[in-house]
């Protein structure tokens, strides 16, 4: 039988109040207790009961999650930090795909803001689809954006520093000896755009001249790479290393690389973003910029249940956080170790 508020507080030696509060990311509890009450709360399969508190509080108890791709396990990584959160503090999830999609991600997001108490969002809208987020904002929506920036849309943001992730990769191909490394650029989002920065700013630091022919335009899923690196491959005027603008890219371009005879690490290297989860389980190991998904995600979460509960005002002062970026060499690089 699943516990009851009584029984936690029991275990835990402290009032049912406390316990409440702390579930509930009352102020007046500190991070510590509250992840050791938390802690007990798993332990002992706490199940708030949702429809006494959706009457008292007139609220639904629901977190939207809107994500862009479901099949890359970076995401899933992200609504598990996020559940790890959400869940003991009395709120269930409901997920969205949009698949990259921006029409797909608005309809979306306008439904579910009339079914959840607010929404963590990794966006695939570019500059131009940024309105209806604003206006949702404007009129009291509870909006917490994870991963992906959107450029002069006031509220809450956790992210990796992306210009870092593509100066880092870059500058590590560089370093292994290459002077023509070309890109895979993303979408047409922020991320990918401080990504390509990052790849120029690290040309830019070791004296190397760009060539915009070494950057191609690309996105961020395995069927997008694959086909322009089979197109790039067609072209000719191949660079010997290539940065990726996400780990799928990367994949979807190492697949293209060996079907037209080229040995990934040895004739050209391969660097993504992201570090996907079975990254170091393919037959060449991928090397990648990695961040804690788990600390993007908690933080996401933590944020919009004190949007929710009233405890901060995003409106007013929209917090960004920044999980930073390392590098992980592996053979994709041709690389035998940390330089």
């Amino acid at each position: 039988m699943p516990a009851t508020l009584a029984d936690i507080a029991r275990e835990m030696g402290v009032s049912k109040m406390t316990v409440s509060r702390a579930i509930n990311n009352h102020p007046e509890i500190s991070a510590e207790t509250r992840e050791r009450i938390l802690a007990v709360a798993r332990r002992l399969n706490y199940r708030p009961n949702h429809h006494a508190r959706a009457l008292a509080t007139r609220r639904s108890s629901l977190i939207g999650v809107v994500v862009p791709d479901l099949m890359h396990s970076y995401f899933a990584e992200l609504l598990r930090s996020i559940e790890a959160v959400a869940r003991p503090a009395g709120f269930q999830i409901v997920i969205c795909n949009t698949e990259e999609d921006p029409t797909r991600e608005i309809g979306e997001v306008a439904a579910l803001l009339d079914r959840t108490d607010g929404l963590i969002v990794a966006s695939a809208l570019s500059k131009q689809g940024i309105g209806a987020y604003r206006k949702m904002i404007r009129e009291g929506a509870k909006i917490v954006l994870m991963d992906r920036e959107l450029e002069n849309v006031k509220c809450p943001l956790v992210k990796t520093d992306n210009h870092r992730v593509g100066f880092v990769a870059t500058d590590h191909l560089i370093r292994l000896g290459h002077k023509r490394v070309g890109h895979l650029k993303g979408n047409a989002v922020r991320v990918a755009d401080d990504r390509f920065e990052g790849y120029k700013a690290a040309l830019k630091a070791n004296r190397i001249l760009f060539e915009p022919n070494l950057a191609r335009e690309c996105g961020f899923l395995e069927s997008d790479a694959y086909a322009a690196m089979t197109r790039w491959i067609a072209d000719g005027d191949m660079p010997s290393a290539i940065f990726a603008s996400n780990d799928p890219a990367a994949i979807g371009a190492m697949v293209a690389l060996q079907e037209a005879g080229y040995r990934v690490g040895k004739d050209i290297a391969v660097v993504g973003g992201g570090n996907v989860h079975y990254g170091d389980m393919l037959k060449i190991p991928l090397t990648t910029v990695s961040w804690s998904r788990a600390e993007m995600g908690q933080a996401a979460a933590n944020i919009l249940l004190q949007m929710i509960s009233g405890i901060s005002q995003p409106e007013r002062k929209a917090p960004t956080i920044i999980i930073e970026p390392e590098l992980i060499i592996r053979e994709s690089c041709g690389a035998s170790r940390r330089i």
